[in-house]
């Protein structure tokens, strides 16, 4: 038997009780943190902000966005910084192969993007899941029309 099995054994039920609840915890939180990364991101325009919600989403005044535009090419998202990646879900912070930081908040690989690029230089990769991005691009065009 291995030695891990019997030291296990060996331990009085207390100690049982305390490993057994702490790796129930760290269970739900792997899920619980899978869970939230999957949660689609929205676009929406409201009260001359733009509203992204979601994990790594933020709230910008519109008049900080240079540029809103489709684009079929995505850069190489080479590093994570600091976020999410699973599967065809990308969020948060990431170093293409140029050395740029850009904000990724990609739900799916469907194709065009939605780059968003603020007067700060910042640029943020957007795609949704459930609604097609040609949509939500001539929705933000219609009311945004100098930034596309």
């Amino acid at each position: 038997m291995n030695s891990s099995v019997k030291n296990y054994q060996n331990l009085n039920p207390k100690h049982r009780k305390i490993i057994f609840y702490a790796l129930i915890g760290v269970l739900i939180f792997a899920i619980g943190t899978v869970g939230i990364g999957y949660t689609d991101n929205e676009l929406i325009l409201d009260n001359g902000q733009l509203e992204i919600t979601g994990l790594y989403g933020e709230k910008m005044p519109v008049s900080d966005i240079q540029l809103i535009e489709l684009t079929d090419k995505r850069p190489s998202l080479r590093n994570r910084i600091n976020g999410f990646s699973m599967g065809n879900r990308k969020k948060g912070f990431f170093r293409t192969n140029s050395g740029e930081n850009v904000k990724a908040l990609i739900n799916s690989h469907a194709r065009p993007w939605i780059l968003i690029t603020k007067k700060s230089g910042g640029k943020i990769y957007f795609s949704s899941n459930g609604k097609s991005n040609k949509a939500i691009y001539q929705e933000l065009k219609k009311t945004l029309p100098n930034n596309g």
